[in-house]
């Protein structure tokens, strides 16, 4: 029986594995012993590149196992390869996580250490220190310094637990997950208003959630339907306004409806859909990422398009094809760019009002 909520200070849980793939295996968490437990997966980017800071860690502090748990239940096979091709990387211990029983939606460990701590996301680490207790939890790349300090004796334990707790609080980490439990629930038994019901009574009781969990209630509204396009107003607009995650989102989604609409639910949604991404835009500044880049500026340019704002449609899609090639983006992703340009009646990009964007390309840059 899990725990149902894992924070710092409590004693650790189990380790129970299927299996170690690397390294010396570990059945218990020795008395005494600081532990790192870091949950990773496969097709997890970031994840792979911490495989150098732990191997780091684990050379530096050779007292402390460092365990990778492999989680998401990928095939056996599929974990063996990996470890595999990047075995010269991992200098620390590697176990694939026990799989789910009776029906459960997550591997042994997972549900035991991520989800009861509130970690939604991989790669996630755990510092155990040598009483057994939760000292730390957070991203493997931010080991550093608590991890010294856990293993140097000098870490206030009773003030990181205070501090772990007042940020659950403050972020309503623990209301977003009883929300999301609701759904969940409504989801399986196909109450589609009994999901509705469960946003409203959530966002009644905490205003707050409506930021980060607006969008649930926006995909259950019917596409195009006054009711969607209503409210997906009230966050762009309200709500959601300052959320880049959530915007996102919403404008992406709406681009991907836009096909199956017309009149005036069209116009309201390609509008919409520009104004949210354009607020991402401005959010995340300047410099985004070329992968984050192309597929922002090509949704833009859907949703340009759809507005009827050709020139800006063209000038857009021309920003996803130089960030597609920045980003060294697959031949495929390239020329549905490419088909995007061709639908919009001039081909020669319109300059829009306001900054100019830079172009670098090796050492060479200019304006576009």
């Amino acid at each position: 029986m899990f725990r149902s909520e894992l924070l710092v200070g409590d004693p650790a849980p189990a380790i129970q594995v299927e299996i170690f793939l690397k390294g010396e295996p570990i059945v218990a968490l020795a008395p005494g012993r600081v532990h790192v437990i870091e949950f990773w997966a496969t097709w997890c980017g970031p994840c792979k590149a911490s495989l150098p800071h732990l191997t780091e860690l684990q050379s530096r502090h050779p007292q402390v196992p460092v365990i990778g748990i492999a989680v998401g239940w990928t095939d056996l096979d599929d974990v063996r390869a990996f470890v595999r091709e990047h075995d010269d990387a991992i200098g620390y211990r590697i176990a694939v996580d026990r799989a789910p029983v009776n029906g459960a939606r997550r591997s042994w460990m997972r549900a035991a250490w991520c989800d009861a701590a509130y970690e939604q996301g991989v790669p996630t680490a755990f510092i155990v220190d040598g009483e057994g207790r939760i000292a730390w939890i957070g991203h493997p790349m931010d080991l550093d310094e608590p991890l010294a300090a856990v293993v140097e004796g000098r870490w206030d334990l009773p003030a990181e637990a205070e501090a772990h707790r007042d940020r659950l609080a403050q972020n309503k980490v623990r209301e977003a997950r009883a929300l999301e439990r609701a759904v969940g629930a409504c989801f399986e038994a196909g109450d589609r208003d009994g999901i509705i019901r469960a946003y409203d009574t959530a966002f009644a009781a905490e205003p707050e959630l409506e930021r980060t969990h607006g969008f649930g209630k926006f995909k259950q509204l019917a596409p195009g339907s006054d009711a969607a396009l209503d409210y997906g107003l009230h966050l762009v607009a309200h709500a959601a306004a300052d959320d880049v995650n959530t915007l996102f989102k919403i404008g992406t989604s709406l681009t991907q409806e836009i096909g199956a609409l017309k009149g005036s639910a069209l116009t309201r949604a390609a509008a919409l859909s520009v104004e949210a991404l354009e607020r991402v835009r401005l959010l995340i500044g300047p410099e985004p990422s070329p992968s984050l880049a192309m597929r922002l500026s090509q949704a833009l340019a859907e949703a340009l398009l759809a507005s009827g704002r050709t020139g800006d449609a063209a000038f857009a899609a021309g920003q996803a094809r130089q960030a597609g090639i920045e980003a060294g983006a697959s031949a495929e992703a390239l020329a549905e760019i490419e088909a995007l340009r061709d639908r919009c009646p001039s081909a020669a990009p319109a300059r829009p009002a306001g900054p100019r964007t830079v172009i670098c390309v090796g050492d060479s840059c200019s304006l576009a």
